[in-house]
């Protein structure tokens, strides 16, 4: 058995998301500075138009996934956050790389590819509502895929931004919680037993953010840093939720992480 989300609300949703993307391309409005305090520091934040219109198409693509989601035959949860994780840090990461194409063609090509990946994303989600879908390995597979490297891409992007550590660490440990959850939820059920132990992978994350921030490597070894003790939690979480964890696994994942730790080092050290 197979489903589809309907053509017509993945044309509509799509067609609202386009039209955002090129509002906050031409739109040039002044930024406006926030000032607060986190953790007892003083912070300036300054927010620009474009990043308020990215924020608004990620919720917007989150709620278009939540009416997508609750259309599927086979659903039966009484919530759809966990549908919201991806598509949102989608939208996100997709906007912030259209801000920085050069050209008009390169940047209407990039928007048509963004269009289309967070319409496949949408695709997925609705996919593995149903556990016996045909296609619903692929499409766990594609979101895990996806959710690691958006993962990937906000450790890169925080620590080659040079945020405050306490910025880069809330937001850093809070998006690697959501994406955690995401993760471990593919292969979890019921799904609220996948919220568990995100908040500890995330606050792991959080803090190794919090540590590589004062080291002098460049974003890449930065992100793949902060990437090891990511992926070694979901995995070690999965095996746990699943009742597959075991003393080989704890070795296997030993050896992984050591092997991965070396070559992490390696490359921060050789880079300049």
């Amino acid at each position: 058995m197979r489903h589809f989300p309907n053509r017509d609300r993945l044309s509509v949703l799509t067609a609202i998301i386009v039209l955002a993307y090129a509002l906050s391309r031409f739109l040039d409005l002044p930024a406006q500075t926030v000032n607060t305090t986190l953790f007892g520091t003083e912070l300036g934040v300054e927010l620009g138009w474009r990043l308020v219109i990215q924020v608004l198409i990620a919720a917007l693509i989150s709620t278009g996934a939540d009416a997508l989601i609750r259309s599927h035959p086979r659903f039966a949860a009484q919530t759809t956050l966990i549908h919201w994780i991806v598509p949102g840090a989608a939208a996100l990461v997709l906007g912030a790389g259209l801000e920085r194409l050069p050209t008009e063609p390169a940047w209407w090509a990039g928007m048509a590819a963004s269009a289309l990946a967070l319409l496949a994303v949408l695709t997925a989600e609705y996919i593995v509502v149903d556990g016996e879908d045909r296609f619903h390995d692929a499409a766990s597979l594609g979101l895990s895929v996806l959710a690691y490297g958006l993962a990937f891409v906000l450790f890169a992007v925080l620590h080659n931004t040079g945020a405050r550590a306490a910025i880069a660490v809330t937001l850093g440990g809070g998006v690697a919680a959501a994406l955690a959850g995401r993760l471990i939820a593919l292969s979890v059920r019921p799904v609220w037993r996948a919220l568990i132990p995100a908040p500890v992978v995330g606050l792991v994350c959080a803090e190794t953010v919090w540590a590589v921030s004062y080291w002098r490597v460049n974003s890449v070894g930065g992100a793949l840093l902060v990437m090891l003790p990511f992926y070694i939690g979901v995995g070690l979480a999965r095996q746990h939720l699943t009742g597959q964890l075991s003393r080989r696994s704890w070795v296997e994942f030993g050896v992984v992480g050591a092997v991965a730790l070396a070559v992490t080092l390696s490359y921060v050290i050789q880079s300049p």
